[in-house]
């Protein structure tokens, strides 16, 4: 084929690749929600983790004043049941019985129900105002006793309203939306692609070259859903609980976006499928002759060393997670060797088969 036959068959490669990833894209659009929530599991699971950790700790240290309001000794036990958590208010005298009365109102009444008053933060704000449009009409009652000091009380709202993410724009759930339709549609299309790739470069291959190929490419694909699949399902877990962990200590309540959260999740087992090519890489090496398995052998040690810092760099920072990726890649680094060693090299990567001449 001339060169620009070359490039006309390049350019046939392109365009069905491009129509592959459009196609999948479309396919995308069906599950792009159900992939934006599905990736939000590891990180409300910490975060529920987390705040009933604080839960916990926040009735231990207010026991005395939740039995003095009648909370009997169960409380963590109930809470747990109904996955509660506990949040503190403060009312004035006389507010809470008002409180009361508007529920009772409520309950025998639904069409008041419209007009129910949102949080406890606001109650007395709208009672005073309400006080004074009565006064401006000369309508009196008794007004909330603000000469005397708020009661704190305990209020229990359930776990899933401290879990939720938070979206800052209004464009950022779209955007999010569409960027998972993508990332589907690109695991979708990748057979695709790679085939029609694959077919403009195995056309200047020898055959014993396209036999490598055929080798690497499986091995290949799986240590990095290997990866991929150990970051997602275990190693978040330790990031999430050091990184809560580090909020809880600094005294700052975690308020997470949507959208940060979504692209560290992206990210993050990238990196772990792509580091878990190391076996490969070293046996790929070998062969091509730029390393020998006495040398990989004999430095050893400085490659571990450089794994640690690798991993110190492509993670949070903390030990944890930090030991998660190292332990793993010192593995592969020594199962590479091992392959190394259990199929000798006994000709260059490129050197033809004899079968082949």
């Amino acid at each position: 084929m001339s060169f620009g036959d070359h490039l006309e068959e390049l350019r046939l490669c392109f365009f069905r690749s491009l129509f592959s990833i459009a196609v999948g894209t479309l396919l995308g659009f069906a599950v792009g929600a159900t992939v934006v929530e599905y990736v939000q599991i590891p990180v409300k699971r910490s975060l529920e983790a987390y705040h009933s950790k604080q839960a916990i700790q926040k009735i231990e240290a207010n026991a005395d004043a939740l039995l003095e309001e009648g909370y009997s000794s169960e409380i963590k036990k109930v809470m747990k049941e109904y996955n509660l958590n506990p949040e503190e208010r403060w009312i004035f005298p006389g507010e809470l019985e008002r409180i009361l009365e508007r529920q009772k109102l409520l309950a025998t009444d639904p069409a008041l129900a419209k007009s129910a008053l949102d949080s406890v933060d606001n109650l007395l704000l709208r009672k005073i105002e309400r006080q004074k449009k009565r006064q401006e009409i000369g309508l009196t009652y008794d007004t909330v006793q603000l000469d005397k000091p708020p009661i704190r009380m305990f209020f229990f709202v359930k776990m899933e309203e401290l879990t939720k993410m938070k979206a800052l724009g209004t464009y950022e759930m779209f955007r999010l939306y569409m960027l998972a339709s993508l990332i589907v549609g690109l695991v979708i299309a990748s057979p695709f692609v790679i085939y029609h790739l694959w077919s403009f470069v195995a056309a200047g291959l020898y055959p014993h070259e396209k036999k490598y190929v055929y080798q690497f490419i499986p091995i290949s694909v799986l240590l990095f859903i290997g990866g991929a699949y150990f970051a997602f399902f275990y190693v978040f877990q330790f990031v999430l609980d050091f990184l809560f962990f580090f909020n809880a200590w600094m005294s700052v309540e975690p308020d997470l976006r949507i959208s940060e959260w979504i692209n560290f999740a992206l990210l993050f087992p990238l990196g772990f499928g792509i580091s878990f090519q190391l076996p490969l890489v070293l046996f790929v090496v070998e062969r091509v002759g730029i390393f020998t398995l006495q040398q990989y052998l004999a430095r050893w040690k400085i490659a571990v060393l450089v794994i640690f810092v690798l991993a110190l760099l492509l993670t949070p920072g903390d030990p944890g997670s930090m030991l998660l990726m190292a332990i793993p890649l010192t593995v592969l680094y020594f199962a590479g060797i091992f392959f190394c060693w259990l199929i000798p090299r006994k000709r260059g990567l490129f050197d033809a088969d004899p079968d082949d001449v």
